[in-house]
């Protein structure tokens, strides 16, 4: 992929990420500069990308710094450096580490205090599909620098998505799209393990893949427009009925003598709901519950 502008850019960090992005600009035509706390690993990225053991000379006269590093903390403490920041006011910092909103708002604070351009971005690929169709980034912050950068910002994913000028909106929508993949691949986990305890061949529970992926595509659907309308009643199938079905799961995992933490957590909040008096409402009614 190339781009129609060349736009000087620093890479923060030459891990497995950082050296994938670094890579992606310099092969999208961009002069690309990269930064490492060990030099070595920044000389390793190669690509066409310019290594730099003084990070004040990356980022300098750079239009646009990306950020890979393990976490907040360690950009911060990397941006302390009044010659750091100084060589950065002007620029526009797209913060791709991985973060919680509370990180993204303190990220936005400290740039403008130091007269930066901020972006806070999650990116929601392993670092081999960088620059490909499976990759995909969310950006929170300000609409028009954005827009300034979009073109640029492509190189790294085509599916690059603007999500609010809210700055935790990014690492909102991405926590919540890793707790449906972690939860989803442990309850996927859990069922095999109860098949496999029992006797049965797992591969049996994998062959029917589509049947529980198509409950959880019909439920998300319907959580949506209730959540939307606030109204979780229906004649489908009841809380009260869902509860008894994970209690029956529940008793399966202790006579398999497999762990009964997850089915017993799921149980807890659904119980919880029916507490609530929302037992014969649809099961997206948990959603109320789970706002406390």
């Amino acid at each position: 992929m190339t781009s129609s502008r060349q736009t000087k850019i620093a890479v923060i960090g030459s891990g497995l990420m950082g050296t994938a992005l670094a890579r992606a600009f310099a092969a999208a035509g961009h002069e690309v500069a990269v930064w490492n706390r060990t030099a070595s690993k920044a000389r390793a990225v190669g690509g066409g990308t310019l290594a730099f053991e003084s990070l004040t000379e990356a980022v300098a006269g750079r239009e646009l710094v990306v950020a890979s590093l393990s976490n907040y903390a360690a950009c911060a403490e990397l941006f302390s450096s009044k010659d750091v920041a100084a060589a950065l006011t002007g620029t526009t910092l797209v913060q791709l580490t991985s973060g919680s909103p509370a990180d993204a708002r303190s990220g936005l604070e400290w740039a403008r205090a130091h007269g930066v351009d901020y972006l806070d971005a999650a990116i929601l690929a392993y670092p081999a599909f960088v620059a490909t169709d499976y990759a995909t980034v969310f950006y929170a912050g300000s609409r028009a620098v954005f827009d300034r950068h979009h073109p640029t910002l492509q190189a790294i994913a085509k599916n690059s998505v603007y999500v609010d000028e809210k700055i935790g909106a990014a690492a909102t929508l991405d926590c919540a799209i890793l707790e449906a993949y972690y939860g989803g691949s442990l309850a996927v986990l859990h069922a095999a393990a109860m098949c496999k305890a029992e006797g049965l061949d797992p591969q049996a529970f994998f062959a029917q893949k589509n049947s529980f992926l198509g409950l959880i595509s019909v439920t998300a659907d319907a959580a949506q427009d209730m959540i939307a309308r606030d109204d979780f009643s229906g004649a489908q199938c009841s809380l009260n009925t869902h509860v008894a079905a994970i209690e029956h799961i529940v008793r399966l995992s202790g006579d398999a003598r497999i762990s009964t933490r997850f089915p017993r957590e799921l149980l807890e909040n659904y119980r919880r709901a029916v507490g609530a008096g929302l037992g014969e409402q649809e099961l997206p009614a948990v959603f109320r519950t789970l706002k406390d």
